[in-house]
């Protein structure tokens, strides 16, 4: 099947580019360097949940990633290119277990290879995200295999299995909450033990685990995890922006095929309605949805989402080409040729030029250049975006802006005014020798009180910024005021 064909020539694709830039020594995002300092802190036996400073400052999420990263990073060493590997290779288990799922559904590889290309396609569509040094990938490598585990359960401790897996994603990231109640109501309408024991198991580690974390950082993993996240404002109508801004645009045809594979789920001719599809799916796009809304939030979190319209589509089309054959109506023979129709159309929209995700020879230039004129100056050197660059020059590095930014944003308590004080007393104080103006300008105000903008970090307006995520890059050394 032509669809089929186009699914396995975007996977190759993606693997093309992947391997490309894994070992680019940059950021190809600009909380990379953040995620490879959250290692960092695993690896050196420090707390990842701590009272913030500017010294550092966890990001919103549990530890699942940081610590799988960090066991890859004992073997390849600390840099971006463990924490890319464990993306890399979460995404390819992710599509080899959209096609496990499809393909035992239906019986037939084609539509496994649909599930999984259509998937694969999205890449462009969510940034280049699958195989960045972020936890997405591994999320949704979690979320897949307790769907597929659960799917085909045939006994109670499979259902456990599949809770602990769907557990160990909510320790990746706490969004896997709102997956976990449709699967289980799924699986309780099938049989109420396994429903039982996948819902035991999948309470244990979350509910356990977080009161466990909990008791261990005194209480800094539910500040982290719960309460910042908690504060954190939404996108004024997130919720229809999300159908009409992110979902319609990348995958229209998709969408229609999904909701097609919906009915045919819910409302069968002649025999039981299955939910369990349906469910999955209300529970991925859920997770997506829950976090997409919030201000801030990037195209990442759209992952689980693309994934669960690329299995309903994908057995949507399955169950229109069973109508093609001689003996079917021509009406219902016409109506699945268009359904087959609109699934290549979607692949031909979701087609996109592999360059834009690859930094180029002058990128890699001008960040050299700037880590050896930062590895010149004395002292120490502030970077808020981008702590990696100082500490690639061989100095230390401090907690991330947007790290910073959640505590500012969310907590207005004593930890929040502790931050604030230590970051304005430091640069009062002169701390550093020289400080980097970010390209936004964040904290400007507070540096340019104290610090002189002298020197421009790059010559030419054109390098450096990252291929996804914020348009973000250094700009402007600032050095101190007399």
């Amino acid at each position: 099947m032509l669809s089929a064909g186009a699914g396995v020539a975007f996977i190759l694709l993606y693997v093309g580019v992947a391997l490309a830039r894994i070992r680019y020594p940059f950021e190809l995002e600009w909380m990379e360097g953040g995620m490879v300092d959250h290692v960092r802190r695993v690896l050196s036996g420090r707390p990842v949940y701590a009272e913030p400073s500017i010294e550092f400052v966890s990001f919103l999420y549990p530890p699942l990633y940081y610590d799988v990263a960090s066991l890859a990073a004992r073997v390849l060493g600390l840099s971006f290119v463990p924490l890319r590997v464990v993306s890399f290779v979460s995404s390819i288990g992710a599509f080899a277990l959209l096609f496990a799922i499809v393909r035992r559904e239906t019986g037939a590889v084609a539509p496994g290879l649909i599930a999984a290309g259509l998937f694969a396609a999205t890449y462009d569509r969510v940034g280049g995200w699958f195989d960045l040094a972020r936890l997405d990938s591994f999320y949704l490598l979690l979320l897949l295999a307790g769907i597929y585990v659960l799917q085909g359960a045939a006994s109670s401790a499979a259902a456990a299995l599949a809770g602990l897996l769907i557990g160990a994603a909510f320790f990746t990231k706490q969004a896997a909450l709102v997956v976990a109640v449709p699967l289980a109501v799924a699986a309780a309408l099938t049989d109420v033990k396994r429903a039982a024991w996948f819902t035991a198991a999948a309470a244990a580690v979350t509910g356990g685990g977080t009161m466990l974390a909990d008791r261990l950082t005194g209480g800094w993993f539910r500040y982290y995890c719960f309460f910042l996240p908690g504060h954190h404002p939404r996108i004024e109508g997130g919720w229809s922006s999300f159908w009409t801004a992110d979902l319609a645009p990348a995958l229209p045809a998709a969408l229609a095929l999904a909701a097609y594979g919906v009915v045919i789920h819910v409302l069968p001719k002649g025999g039981r309605p299955r939910v369990f599809f349906p469910l999955m799916a209300l529970g991925m796009v859920g997770s997506s949805w829950s976090v997409r809304n919030m201000v801030g939030a990037e195209v990442n979190n759209l992952l689980p989402s693309f994934a669960a319209v690329a299995v309903l589509a994908a057995l949507a089309v399955h169950a229109l080409d069973a109508r093609l054959n001689a003996s079917s109506p021509v009406a219902r023979r016409v109506a699945a040729l268009a359904g087959v129709a609109a699934l290549v159309a979607q692949f031909a929209l979701l087609a996109y030029d592999p360059r834009h995700h690859l930094p180029t020879p002058a990128d890699r230039a001008a960040g050299e250049q700037l880590v050896k004129r930062l590895a010149a100056l004395p002292g120490e050197v502030y970077a808020p975006h981008h702590g990696y660059l100082t500490r690639m020059a061989g100095k230390d590095g401090f907690a991330h802006t947007l790290a910073m930014d959640n505590v500012f944003l969310d907590d207005g308590g004593p930890a929040r005014d502790a931050l604030a004080n230590g970051m304005l007393h430091a640069l009062a104080e002169h701390r550093f020798s020289a400080v980097l103006l970010e390209s936004d300008g964040r904290y400007g105000e507070a540096i340019l009180a104290r610090y002189d903008a002298k020197e421009r970090a790059f010559a030419s307006p054109d390098v450096f910024w990252p291929v996804t995520g914020g348009r973000l890059r250094p700009e402007m050394l600032c050095f101190p005021k007399p």
